[in-house]
């Protein structure tokens, strides 16, 4: 007997190296998005910006309508240029 899926471990791997590419495409392409999306928050799926919405409540109710795994999501707020961290 053949099992079709895959045992959960390793599509937990699977779901997080997914998640770890478009972790490392955003910070890869990070000016161009930050200035194209300024003050906005984004969703990344594919190593693409999927959904770009002011708020991040607005972003996970897309997600969330669209049926998305927001697990599986990377997901950035991009910060004003005149706002300051003091950290």
């Amino acid at each position: 007997m053949v099992c079709d899926k895959m045992p959960e471990e390793e599509t937990l791997l699977k779901d997080l190296k997914e998640y770890e590419k478009n972790a490392q495409w955003f910070n890869a392409v990070y000016p161009e998005i930050a200035k194209k999306y300024e003050g906005k928050t984004v969703a990344v799926r594919g190593q693409k910006v999927v959904i770009v919405k002011e708020t991040l409540d607005e972003t996970l109710k897309e997600l969330e309508s669209k049926k998305e795994d927001i697990g599986l999501v990377y997901i950035a707020t991009i910060p004003e240029k005149a706002i300051a961290f003091i950290l």
